[in-house]
């Protein structure tokens, strides 16, 4: 049965929460103004009385229960090959894609809780669908930003241990803060930047409409992203955490038809609070449909009780989405941790035109 990881304390209360960190320095951009980031359409920032507002507002929901994980752990090939895109769900954002001989883990978060506490703060309701000791050799990790059920420490760590030679890529001013984990190989990428990887592939950092924070002080002062791996067989999405907002059809238009998207429906409610950061199931159907998309696997639901829907909500309302805008469930899946895709390639000619 995989086993979530239980913290130790061997990382400080203060490198757990980033106090320790410098604010990023560079050059203003479009998107950055000296001290703080920008979404491409900026949005009014929730601030302590909006999020007051929610928690004294909040409607009762059902409690959430413990589901169980895979009867077996899912067969995990040490590499693959051609133009096989091989996707493992393992919870929350944690996916690992293996294509062209190179294996990546998006988001990675094993821990029992993600909060800068071990003992307080949203706990996982469903194991992961893979230990750490299960996974194969790890070339490299995608950080989209700083936020705790995604830019976990404790797995970071873990990790570093384990595949020491990863490389790490995340947003601009999260680099320090992952080096504290041990790895060394760790690359701050800004929006557009490309970097060429083996096997004929290229990971582009792109713009998706969230925010970050480790504490409330340090509020977008570093860097969120998605990341788009172009291969000869086709561009695949991971976008991390996002709003609905330009950026997909700024993706679409840059890449082409995508291959695969990791695409969140979950955390959305309430939507006054919610909207402008996280996409609630129809948003992901919407972005799936912008990106002209081959295959969606929906992400970002269940495993971490962290706003108002209920805990069955997201595929729920994703089924009465993909039924209104009339997109086959079968390209777009609903996963549990374990889950596994062989995703179909695109049409030759299709994967030729976004090459």
């Amino acid at each position: 049965m995989p086993r979530a990881l239980r913290p130790t304390w061997l990382i400080s209360l203060k490198t757990l929460a980033g106090l320790h960190r410098a604010p990023y320095q560079g050059p203003t951009t479009a998107h950055f103004d000296g001290r703080r980031f920008h979404n491409l359409e900026p949005k009014p920032h929730k601030d302590l009385r909006d999020f007051l507002r929610w928690q004294f507002s909040r409607e009762t929901q059902a409690d959430w229960i413990d589901q169980p994980g895979p009867e077996a752990p899912p067969d995990v090939p040490e590499r693959v090959e051609g133009d096989e895109l091989r996707v493992t769900y393992i919870n929350h954002a944690t996916l690992l894609l293996q294509h062209r001989g190179l294996n990546v883990l998006t988001d990675p978060v094993w821990s029992e809780r993600v909060s800068p506490l071990s003992f307080l703060g949203p706990r996982r309701h469903h194991p992961p669908g893979l230990d750490l000791d299960q996974l194969p050799p790890i070339d490299l990790i995608l950080v989209s930003h700083n936020h705790y059920d995604h830019l976990d420490l404790y797995s970071l760590r873990a990790l570093a241990e384990r595949f020491p030679l990863a490389r790490v890529v995340t947003g601009l001013g999260n680099g320090p803060l992952i080096r504290e984990t041990g790895f060394t190989r760790v690359l701050e990428m800004d929006w557009w930047q490309a970097l060429e990887l083996p096997g004929g592939l290229t990971l582009n950092a792109v713009p998706v409409q969230h925010w970050s924070a480790r504490i409330r002080s340090d509020t977008n002062e570093t860097l969120w992203m998605g990341f788009v791996i172009q291969s000869p067989d086709g561009p695949f999405l991971f976008p991390g955490d996002t709003g609905l907002g330009p950026e997909f059809r700024l993706i679409r238009e840059r890449f082409g038809p995508m291959r695969f998207a990791a695409l969140p429906i979950g955390a959305y409610a309430p939507r006054w609070f919610m909207r402008d950061n996280h996409m609630n199931p129809d948003d992901a159907v919407q972005a799936h449909r912008q990106l002209d998309c081959r295959s969606s696997l929906a992400i970002h639901f269940g495993t971490f009780n962290l706003t108002d829907e209920g805990q069955f909500a997201p595929p729920r309302d994703l089924a009465r989405a993909l039924a209104d805008h009339q997109v086959d469930p079968e390209v777009f899946r609903v996963p549990t941790p374990g889950f596994q895709w062989q995703v179909p390639p695109l049409d030759t000619e299709v994967a030729r035109t976004a090459d």
